[in-house]
């Protein structure tokens, strides 16, 4: 089971998406006045919440906040490092998409630069070939087709 917790003012909203995530069959969803960040999983609460508890910043990955169209709630928030949004007034569908993608990117494997081998950054002497770090580029990667049959 999935844990999602819902700390927002609008009620209606709030039990509209609880129905949305446990009619899954895969969410356990948690309707709060305030979120806990002791409970695993997704957070989905109103832009309030952030100014009254620092912790939450320490949880900005699982956050989805719910903000105006104000433009200075969403600098606010981007300064803050928060980057799942959804809006006042959108469709309880939308905020559960905004969940189920929050979830994904909590489970998503790191593609960022990760740290040689020993062998692989040349310190330690080893038979075997050397492991290739992966690496994010902004270049494109160009492939060329060879024609005709390869060479022997």
């Amino acid at each position: 089971m999935k844990t999602v917790q819902v700390a927002i003012h609008d009620s209606e909203q709030a039990d509209t998406l609880r129905e949305l995530l446990v009619g899954d069959g895969v969410h356990q969803v948690h309707l709060l006045e305030r979120p806990n960040i002791s409970i695993a999983g997704v957070i989905v609460m109103d832009i309030d919440h952030l100014e009254r508890s620092a912790a939450l910043f320490g949880a900005r990955e699982r956050l989805v906040v719910m903000a105006s169209k104000a433009s200075a709630d969403l600098t606010r928030l981007w300064r803050a490092g928060v980057r799942h949004v959804v809006f006042q007034g959108d469709a309880p569908t939308t905020v559960r998409l905004a969940v189920l993608a929050t979830e994904l990117s909590l489970t998503a494997p790191n593609f960022g630069v990760m740290s040689l081998s020993p062998e692989a950054a040349g310190t330690q002497k080893s038979n075997n070939p050397p492991q290739a770090a992966f690496r994010e580029s902004t270049k494109p990667i160009r492939c060329r087709a060879r024609k005709g049959p390869p060479k022997s």
